[in-house]
Formats: C-alpha cells, structure tokens, sequence
C-alpha cells in the first residue's frame, strides 16, 4: 500500500505538517508512516569524551515511541470524526529510530513503499529541532522520495492549481509524468513554470519551449497543463516571484544533488526556496533513472 512518511520532532509546526498530511493521504487514498528520529548519544556533540549510560539511549527510544504513539492516537482521533462508513480511512503506522534522518531516511523509504515525505520547516530563530538549518537541507539532498514542504498554520484545501518549475530539459519529463498522476487525485491544473531572462525571440529559447510541450503533449495523458514563461534573471527570485503574486497552491521544483563545495559556498534553487515557504513546497529528487519516481 502507497504511504506518506511524516517526519516529525513534536514541534508545533511539525504537528500541523502531520495533520495537514492527513488531510493529504486522504485525498490521495495512501497510508500514513509516523517517524521520529532521535539523536543517539553517541551521535551527540562531545560524545566521544562523555561516558553515556546505557539508561539515556532506553529514555531518548522510550520518549520517542510515546510520543510518536501520543501523536498518532490523536491523528486517528481526527479520522474518526472526519471519516464516515465507507469512505477510505489511512492506515496511521509509526516508528522511532535513532541515528540522523538524512542518513536513515531511504531505508525507510525503500522498506514502505514511501510515495513522499512530508515535513514542516523552523523559522531560522528556532535552535531547538533537528528539522531545521542543515537537517532540512541533508533530507533534501539525499532523499530519494519527493519532500513535501508545509508552510506553518497551512491548512490542507486542495489544490487548485500547481505550479511546476522547469527548464525545459526532457528529464523533467519524467517528473511531470510522477507529478500528474498526484494532480489526478486532486483535479489540479499543473501550470508548466520556465524561468528565463528576458522577453526574446531567441529561436534557440523557442525551440527549446516547443520541443519540451511536444514531449509533453505526446507523454503525459493530463489535460489540464498549460505554460508561462516566467522573465526574471533569477530563477529564484522569479520563482518567489510567481508563488507571491499568482494563484498557485503548490509549487514544485526538482533538486539536482550536487557536489561538496557546491553545497558549501551555495544551497540550490530548492534550498534557498525551502528558507521560507509561503506555499507548500514539493521537492521532486533528480530521476537518476527511468522509472526511480513515484507512482501515484
């Protein structure tokens, strides 16, 4: 069975992402997977010069499975009053794991059938939570599995139209077909989004635009895509750009990984875009191979 993976440190923003989530899985007729990932001590700062008893790894796992147990009997309570005879009801699972969740997450993924992960970002005054800062951008880098990132206070509504970043490179093809069989589920217009510089008649940049909407037409059974160029300098800023200033619900980027000193001097398009969401954000991982993406 499909199933959304919910990250969470049991943090306000990460239990709107759970809820919103719910809503989520509902919609899309997938489970629900329930993780927290908790520090061992070995893994903490100056653990190689502490001396840590056996009694504070049992506390951090036991904290961890009851809150995450806390936290999906309160999402299952939600479903019994949201979810009448006969409409399909998500099965809530839930795991405690200890280690780091970039580093563990495509276990779990490959080992649940795992369609997206789902997550909220922390504001960057929060220190507290192991989703922030460079915990968020490693899930992003090594994730294998599209991340769904939830603005704090969103509530799920649907969405009416997505917005879905490109360069036009016949790669994306194959995320687009991932991303309309989400968009089915929810009747959502996907709006083809291309970043250029400058209003041109570059025939090059036209070539460009008609070779990708031929693939597109002749690869992908949706009707309701369409494109806008998008002229702004910057694909960032352009892309900021179109979630503040058009009716878009969700916009969609693919993250290219990249080498360590690319990581080091500058995040990508999909990082800098995570530092502060005013929409969801999803996150499709690079599809190194036919096939890799998920199936809706």
């Amino acid at each position: 069975m499909k199933t959304i993976l919910v990250l969470t440190d049991f943090s306000i923003r990460a239990d709107n992402a759970a809820h919103y989530a719910l809503k989520l899985a509902q919609k899309i007729k997938a489970n629900l997977l329930v993780c927290n990932v908790f520090l061992e001590p070995s893994a903490q700062p100056m653990a190689s010069q502490v001396s840590w008893p056996m009694e504070t790894y049992e506390t951090f796992e036991e904290d961890s499975i009851n809150d995450v147990s806390e936290l999906a009997g309160r999402l299952n309570k939600q479903l019994d009053k949201d979810v009448a005879d006969g409409q399909f009801r998500p099965v809530i699972d839930q795991s405690s794991i200890a280690g780091f969740v970039a580093n563990g997450l495509n276990e779990i993924v490959a080992a649940h059938h795992i369609l997206m992960a789902v997550m909220s970002i922390h504001s960057t005054d929060n220190l507290s939570t192991f989703l922030l800062g460079n915990h968020a951008w490693e899930i992003i880098e090594k994730a294998n599995c599209p991340v769904l990132l939830v603005p704090y206070q969103e509530t799920f509504t649907g969405y009416r139209k997505i917005a879905f970043a490109t360069d036009l490179a016949d790669s994306d093809i194959d995320v687009l077909h991932s991303l309309s069989g989400f968009a089915k589920y929810l009747n959502s217009e996907i709006l083809i989004a291309h970043v250029t510089a400058e209003r041109s008649s570059d025939q090059e940049e036209q070539n460009l635009v008609k070779h990708f909407l031929k693939l597109v037409s002749s690869g992908i059974n949706y009707s309701m895509i369409y494109y806008r160029a998008i002229y702004n300098a910057h694909i960032t800023t352009g892309l900021q750009w179109l979630s503040q200033h058009s009716d878009i619900d969700m916009l969609v980027v693919i993250h290219h990984k990249r080498g360590f000193f690319q990581r080091l001097f500058a995040g990508s398009i999909s990082q800098n875009l995570a530092q502060r969401p005013n929409i969801p954000l999803l996150i499709f991982p690079f599809p190194e191979e036919k096939g890799s993406l998920p199936v809706f």
